[in-house]
């Protein structure tokens, strides 16, 4: 199954969900999508941008905290006036992540588990 066709179900799993992505933090780009309605590579890219943000601020939180911190999540949950913005990064370091866009925060928690299974499939190597 191609990478298109599983962001299709990945996204068509959950009532709610508009756009499901996979994108390169590192890059801070979108490579593939599925949504409904079209958004200009440009929207895609910022998404991907707002999750690197994210995953750095997370990142920084732990580091500045006590030795015992736990690791780092590998997921961030961004509010924006009616919508909820799921990133998951892949936990292997290599910059991979799915982004999903939903409706509301019950969507984006019920996107959490096969979002994260899908990027273990995917298993940093998509492309």
């Amino acid at each position: 199954m191609t990478l298109a066709c599983q962001l299709d179900t990945l996204r068509q799993s959950a009532d709610g969900c508009r756009l499901a992505a996979f994108g390169d933090l590192g890059a801070s780009i979108v490579l593939r999508s599925s949504s409904a309605a079209s958004h200009p590579q440009e929207y895609l890219d910022a998404l991907c941008q707002q999750a690197r943000r994210g995953f750095l601020m997370l990142d920084a939180a732990v580091q500045a905290g006590p030795e015992a911190a736990a690791p780092p999540a590998d997921d961030i949950l961004m509010l924006a006036p009616g919508e909820a913005r799921l990133c998951i990064r892949a936990p292997d370091g290599s910059g991979d992540a799915l982004l999903c866009v939903c409706s509301d925060v019950g969507t984006a928690a019920r996107l959490a588990a096969p979002a994260r299974a899908l990027l273990a499939r995917l298993g940093g190597g998509a492309g």
